[in-house]
């Protein structure tokens, strides 16, 4: 009996993360907008999560456990992310997601590093997000900086010679401002003068006046930032009043490359440019994504929730991976040591950094024609042929 129950103790100890299959499920925390001017950006990150737990459980779950997702609403506020953190860290989560703002994803973060509970942020891009030497908070998704080089980097792509000014409106949280006043101190490098400068509060009701001093400025290139309920006021002025502008150029801006905006103003907004968030259109797994939330929540997939797909693939290749998949740290630790390549961005290795950053993210240049998002730049993802 002694030796029979040895050798069980052994084949339990060798199981690694199966140690354990008496809990029916292993459950991952979201912290997203549900309510509020986000409502729409929150509640489609948390329906392309549920399409990747279903997916992850149609296939086995984590060792024949399945992924259990368990949603709190961030009201769109710092204090409501960090309530909805507490009570998730307080319900038996393993790992955190959240949170589309910054300043949400930075009071989770501190969350995650109190109780040891990893963080993988979906959306969420100010730089000093990670600069703080947490250890629990990965970011899969490009940062301000990484936005910023992109728009320098792909600049020569839609750039003219006749372009000679440029005007930026911006929402004014560390993301607007961030992406804005990183490329405004490396706008020398360009070739271009900039002519206005125009923050506003993505709460704002209206953007009546910033378009009014935008058309007054004329600027050869346009570089709107913003979040999609703000971005869509700005295009509904310019639309209305049918001002026109040579090159209108977004930058990580949350309405130009969502399906959203295209169905709302179709055509009109042919030749817009956005270096955003995409998806690799060459990947199978993209193919399920695009095809499976298109048929549970009728519409395409909204670009920022792509990343909201990605967090649980991400967790879930760690679970796999960690030797207790009901310990965080274990499972933190786990996240710390990945390296994804099959996976649906357009981007190389998923891998982070010490600080937590997946250092090969990027964004790519979509550009509005007939109606449709394309990528024209890089060439490795580009869909001008189609």
């Amino acid at each position: 009996m002694a030796l029979l129950l040895t050798a069980g103790f052994l084949l339990t100890g060798l199981s690694g993360c199966s140690s354990d299959n008496s809990k029916e499920t292993i459950k991952i925390g979201s912290v997203h907008p549900l309510t509020g001017s986000m409502a729409y950006e929150g509640q489609a990150m948390v329906n392309a999560q549920k399409i990747a737990i279903d997916k992850i459980n149609s296939e086995g779950g984590i060792n024949g456990r399945k992924l259990e997702l368990v949603v709190r609403d961030s009201l769109g506020t710092s204090s409501g992310a960090a309530n909805a953190a507490l009570k998730l860290t307080n319900s038996g989560v393993v790992a955190l997601t959240g949170t589309y703002t910054s300043g949400s994803a930075q009071v989770v973060s501190r969350t995650a590093e109190k109780t040891g509970i990893p963080l993988v942020i979906t959306v969420a891009s100010s730089d000093n997000l990670l600069s703080n030497g947490y250890k629990y908070t990965f970011r899969i998704q490009p940062s301000v900086s990484v936005f910023s080089k992109n728009f320098l980097q792909y600049l020569s792509y839609f750039k003219t010679d006749d372009m000679k000014t440029v005007a930026f409106i911006y929402e004014n949280s560390n993301y607007g401002t961030g992406i804005a006043e990183y490329i405004k101190e490396h706008i020398d490098e360009t070739g271009l003068e900039i002519v206005g400068m125009l923050p506003y509060a993505s709460s704002t009701s209206t953007l009546s006046t910033e378009v009014t001093k935008l058309a007054s400025l004329n600027p050869d290139l346009l570089v709107p930032v913003g979040y999609y309920s703000d971005q869509n006021l700005l295009m509904k002025e310019i639309l209305e009043r049918d001002i026109h502008f040579n090159k209108i150029v977004g930058c990580a801006n949350g309405a130009f490359s969502d399906a959203k905006f295209l169905k709302t103003y179709g055509t009109q907004v042919d030749g817009i440019l956005d270096i955003n968030y995409r998806y690799n259109p060459n990947s199978e797994e993209t193919a399920y994504m695009l095809e499976k939330y298109k048929e549970v929540y009728g519409e395409d997939i909204p670009v920022h929730a792509i990343y909201g797909y990605e967090s649980i693939m991400v967790i879930a290749d760690a679970l796999k991976r960690c030797s207790d998949p009901d310990d965080p740290a274990a499972l933190r630790d786990a996240i710390a040591a990945s390296k994804i390549t099959d996976h649906v961005l357009p981007q190389g290795v998923i891998e982070f950094d010490e600080k937590g950053e997946n250092i090969n993210s990027a964004g790519v240049l979509v550009e509005i024609k007939d109606g449709k998002h394309v990528i024209v730049f890089p060439e490795e993802y580009s869909e001008k042929g189609e």
